[in-house]
């Protein structure tokens, strides 16, 4: 979900409901305005800095803009945000667009929170920080290459009955039992494979049967 759902007007006087969608309706627009407003600030910034030594530059930012170095940073990279994919950055509030902002978010979850700000989608701090965490960590997770063939050799390997009883076994979805199951089936197939590297080396007079 993009936000806490839609408000039931069914529950109020008509009147007070025209009310709440207008005030409703001013709340956005205001917030539209922040995220703006904080774009322009961080290209004052962005100039201000522009030519100065660090040192000269952060003591202006507390004396001046009466921003910390860490606040600064976060108003320039929104406006570097902005200077990027333009005026769809000021349909997302402030803070989720602060995070958006940040130069470990990847282009591809940028276009998406962008494209979902453009449809009308109210978005959430927290639904655009879950975005950016869940392409955080499948940006980490090694590529499988090979899975799915793998898992298709297993599958094919198994009759009807045998397929039915392990997806039984594993349940519908992931849990501890398929950590269990990957385990066991490594250590199988090891010791199938040094069992078989074993009888491979006996010599050939004790492999023939007896007479």
């Amino acid at each position: 979900m993009t936000d806490a759902g839609q408000f039931n007007y069914d529950q109020v006087a008509v009147d007070k409901a025209e009310e709440l969608r207008e005030l409703a309706g001013a709340i956005r627009a205001g917030a539209r305005q922040l995220t703006q407003t904080a774009v322009a600030m961080g290209m004052c910034l962005i100039r201000a800095k522009t030519g100065l030594p660090r040192g000269v530059f952060l003591s202006w930012c507390r004396l001046e803009a009466g921003f910390e170095p860490r606040t600064a940073q976060l108003y320039m990279m929104l406006a570097g945000l902005f200077e990027r994919y333009g005026e769809d950055v000021y349909l997302v509030p402030l803070s989720a667009a602060l995070d958006l902002a940040a130069p470990s978010v990847d282009e591809a979850t940028i276009i998406e929170i962008l494209a979902r700000a453009r449809r009308g989608e109210r978005l959430t701090g927290e639904f655009v920080k879950e975005c950016i965490r869940r392409a955080k960590v499948k940006a980490s997770e090694p590529e499988l290459v090979g899975a799915a063939e793998m898992s298709a050799m297993v599958a094919d390997a198994l009759d009807g009955t045998r397929k039915a009883a392990l997806l039984r076994f594993l349940g519908d979805k992931p849990g501890a039992r398929d950590r269990h199951f990957l385990k066991n089936l490594r250590e199988r197939l090891a010791a199938d494979l040094r069992r078989n590297m074993a009888r491979s080396r006996l010599p050939l007079v004790r492999q023939l049967p007896a007479a």
